[in-house]
């Protein structure tokens, strides 16, 4: 079976049968390289593009940040900076020029007592009720009841509700004024309201009995609206101090300044 048989050489044979065989085991290698090659899903070009670019980045030589460049011969520095330059003192005003003194009415937070109020009445479900002026009661206060001249005494407004129910109020410094008057009454001398009236919305919540007070450091000087004329110094002598919230008007409170 194995040895050729005919009438050529067995080596003729033998050529022949090992031609078949490889020619055979080629077929069969292309045939399995197709089918691989139909079956492997192929890498999506992103991916390929992904990777390659991944291998050059890792690949590349890293750049080395130069170290900072140190000052170079003949460089000229930064110019050192100047000193601070002291803000100058205020200059004093001129003689006849009006005085301009800080006498803003501002919330006084010193402890007072409470006032007596009727039986509080549950607040509606609404909330608090707008403040009346039959709610409201209005005192004026003087820090010291004599003082010096030259010295600056501190003017309270106090507003306490004296309702039984908690009421709402707009306590706006401009609606609020302490002015100070002759011992008679018949000379207007100073208003909170002449040189500083600043108007902003302060509503407030009033508790029945307890007080609110606002307060200011009077110069002990005069003053008309606008402030436009000369500020005159208030003598010795008696005189009184009158608060309002709108038009409810405090009663006057005396106070005397004697000669410093």
């Amino acid at each position: 079976m194995w040895e050729p048989m005919g009438p050529l050489p067995a080596s003729v044979y033998w050529r022949r049968r090992w031609v078949a065989i490889a020619s055979t085991v080629t077929v069969l290698v292309v045939v399995a390289w197709s089918i691989a090659a139909l079956t492997t899903p192929e890498r999506p070009a992103a991916e390929t593009a992904t990777r390659a670019a991944t291998r050059v980045a890792v690949s590349a030589p890293q750049q080395v940040a130069p170290p900072p460049a140190g000052p170079q011969p003949g460089a000229v520095g930064p110019a050192p900076e100047a000193p601070a330059v002291e803000a100058d003192e205020p200059t004093p005003p001129l003689p006849g020029a009006p005085v301009t003194t800080s006498e803003r009415l501002l919330p006084d937070d010193t402890p007072r007592p409470s006032a007596p109020v009727p039986t509080p009445v549950p607040v509606p479900p609404t909330g608090p009720v707008p403040c009346t002026n039959a709610m409201l009661a209005v005192t004026a206060e003087v820090g010291s009841p004599e003082h010096r001249v030259g010295e600056r005494p501190v003017l309270r407004l106090v507003v306490t509700n004296v309702s039984d129910q908690p009421c709402v109020r707009d306590l706006d410094s401009a609606r609020q004024e302490i002015v100070v008057w002759s011992g008679d009454g018949a000379d207007r001398l100073w208003s909170s309201n002449d040189c500083a009236n600043v108007a902003s919305i302060d509503l407030r919540t009033l508790v029945p009995g307890q007080p609110v007070a606002f307060s200011v450091r009077w110069a002990g000087r005069t003053s008309i609206p606008g402030c436009a004329e000369e500020r005159t110094v208030v003598p010795p002598g008696a005189y009184r101090v009158m608060t309002r919230v709108d038009d409810i008007i405090s009663a006057p409170t005396p106070f005397l300044r004697s000669a410093g």
